[in-house]
């Protein structure tokens, strides 16, 4: 069970009068606990002493306990500079800021500028740039150990000669070989929060920057169109499941903290050989994204037969660029834009979002469209959304990367990619007012044209086939609400 405990208290208003209006002021302060106690029965217990395994096999966990406290506070201020002067319609500054202070992360602050400025009442410019970060949940920190069987793509003990401290155990006279890396089979593993592993988590941190545009021409009322520029990038992202590879990797390059994860064989006639791996949440790499949203909404005069309503929400997408680990020797670096893959060097574990085991996916182009229609109490709405065309592994071998095969020695040689193309969904909804009992019917189709997901390799995919945080997995659906206001 998890446990959330907070009190907060905000005050806002108006501060003094300047020419151009009110400085206005918002100030908070919040203390927040929160706390997990996670239990389990004895037959699910994992057992250390007998290799983490237990009654149950792949569904072994463990009890783990703790929580932590935060104590913030925080202020926003809105100055408004200039109004209803020439090529200065309107100019306001805010400013802002927030202290928190973690039990167990330390300190930290995090500010924000932003601008806005109409040069005509018809043009809104904006800017923003923050400072900004997120510390561990709890979940990232507390969470209970489950079973895990990811591959290697390589293993870096192969026939060395010169002792390293991933590879105890492991002879030195360079005939080694990993047996599991050899066969392409899976290794056995957990994957655990950052306390029972004793691993060492932080909090991630970086900036935002966005800078953007709103037209609203009076000469056409009811249009609005939007469109920002902006970047995102984020150091030491915090990544659930740290994968094999990864561990290995940087363990062997000099990452000590690592290397305790690692545990092999020290029985005759299998020396060396990987019997578990330890995989924790932790703070790997960096992330930097790039892209432009833009946005159209146009309400159109109403007629007799009612009144329709087009919007358009697309995102384009420049840069979505992983570094596994910055500054050390198992670095890499891939801009995912299009491409979803498991990636054989470490970067599936560096991938924000992306889950335990490898999936990443950025389509460069995503967008939303809407024509909606009203007629008294009867409404109606069809949506279809597009997501741009991906292709499935790399063609740079430094990736690890193929589309068929994955690691297995029975799939193709060298890297291999997959096309596919882009995907458009409907869906469908009608709705019903029945205003005298606050009431409300609505019905609908999803995925009306029944679109089914890609098929992908169990490699790519996390075992699911598919990816389905972007796909549709369900096809068709029919479904109906009805709605009552008290």
């Amino acid at each position: 069970w998890n446990l959330e405990r907070t009190l907060h208290a905000d005050a806002n208003g108006g501060l003094f009068d300047l020419p151009a209006g009110t400085v206005q002021l918002a100030v908070g302060a919040q203390y927040r606990k929160e706390y997990t106690d996670n239990t389990v029965s004895n037959d699910l217990l994992i057992s250390k002493a007998d290799n983490y395994n237990c009654i149950l096999g792949s569904s072994c966990t463990s009890h783990l306990q703790g929580g932590y406290n935060v104590k913030e506070v925080y202020a926003e201020m809105l100055i408004p500079i200039l109004k209803d002067l020439p090529f200065a319609h309107a100019l306001n500054v805010t400013l802002g800021d927030r202290y928190s202070k973690y039990s167990d992360f330390g300190s930290t602050s995090n500010w924000k500028i932003a601008i806005e400025y109409r040069p005509i009442q018809d043009l809104l410019l904006r800017g923003t740039v923050a400072k900004v970060f997120r510390a561990p949940a709890i979940g990232d920190i507390f969470g209970a150990p489950v079973s895990s069987a990811p591959l290697l793509s390589a293993d870096p003990c192969d026939h060395i000669t010169v002792a390293n401290p991933a590879c105890v155990n492991v002879p030195l006279d360079g005939s080694f070989v990993d047996s599991l890396v050899a066969s392409g089979q899976q290794l056995k593993a957990i994957s655990t929060g950052s306390a029972y592993a004793g691993f060492p988590l932080g909090p991630e941190n970086g900036k935002s920057f966005d800078f953007g545009a709103v037209y609203s021409p009076h000469y056409v009322p009811g249009l609005s169109v939007t469109a920002d520029v902006w970047r995102i990038y984020l150091n030491n992202v915090i990544t659930p499941g740290i994968g094999a590879q990864t561990v290995v990797d940087q363990c062997f390059a000099g990452q000590m903290q690592y290397c305790p994860l690692i545990i092999r064989s020290a029985a005759p006639g299998s020396l060396g050989q990987p019997t578990l791996f330890i995989l924790p949440t932790g703070n790997l790499g960096r992330f930097d994204v790039k892209g432009v949203d833009m946005s159209a909404d146009y309400k159109l005069p109403e007629f007799w037969f009612g009144q329709f309503n087009i919007n358009l929400n697309a995102t384009y997408l420049t840069q979505a660029k992983v570094q596994t680990a910055p500054g050390s020797a198992s670095n890499s670096v891939l801009n995912y834009v299009g491409i979803m893959g498991s990636f054989g060097s470490s970067l599936q574990s560096a991938c924000p979002g992306g889950a335990p085991g490898g999936l990443c996916y950025f389509p460069r182009i995503r967008a939303v469209g809407t024509l909606g229609w009203q007629l008294g109490p009867w409404n109606a709405q069809w949506t279809m959304q597009y997501i741009d065309h991906f292709k499935v592994g790399s063609l740079d071998p430094s990736q690890g990367a193929t589309a068929a095969g994955g690691f297995s020695p029975t799939g193709p040689a060298g890297p291999y990619v997959l096309h596919y193309g882009a995907y458009v969904y409907n869906n469908f909804t009608v709705g019903y007012s029945i205003e005298p009992i606050n009431s409300r019917i609505d019905v609908g189709v999803d995925n009306v044209f029944d679109k089914q997901p890609p098929v992908l390799y169990t490699n790519n995919s996390n075992n699911a086939n598919t990816d389905p945080n972007d796909f549709d997995t369900l096809g068709r659906y029919y479904w109906a609400r009805f709605t009552v206001k008290f």
